[in-house]
């Protein structure tokens, strides 16, 4: 036993030296992931937004605009209702099927059946606003 030897030959450190970036290379789509992921709130820009009351229900029309790098899937906008002094009254939300690609608009439409006369009053406040959404960092 007293020739064992704890050495590393030349072989043993090329190998070495040629895995530590193959392990980061497959750590990069990890570390893009975690890191670089867009934020929904920040790309996507709600504009043009109108409310019509059609006898029981009221529509909630606006524009999504991409102002960010990522495509955007997936996308749920939402919409909150108060009355003069600021309460909250009720909300709806709605799903973007379509995908909105960088620099791209998108028109949406929120539809909700309601009898509350509130919601349909002269100083009901509303406010619309993208609640999610799905990016990929590739």
């Amino acid at each position: 036993m007293s020739n064992l030897n704890f050495t590393q030959g030349k072989k043993h450190l090329l190998y070495r030296l040629f895995m530590i970036p193959i392990m980061l290379l497959a750590f990069l789509p990890i570390i893009r992931m975690t890191f670089f992921k867009g934020d929904v709130t920040k790309d996507l820009v709600i504009s043009e937004v109108q409310k019509r009351s059609n006898g029981q229900s009221i529509d909630v029309l606006g524009l999504i605009t991409n102002n960010g790098r990522h495509k955007w899937s997936s996308v749920t906008i939402e919409a909150e209702f108060f009355d003069g002094s600021g309460v909250f009254l009720d909300e709806q939300s709605s799903y973007l099927r379509s995908e909105i690609p960088a620099g791209a608009k998108e028109h949406f439409k929120i539809s909700m059946r309601t009898s509350d006369s509130k919601l349909k009053a002269e100083d009901t406040k509303m406010v619309v606003k993208i609640a999610g959404g799905h990016t990929m960092p590739f």
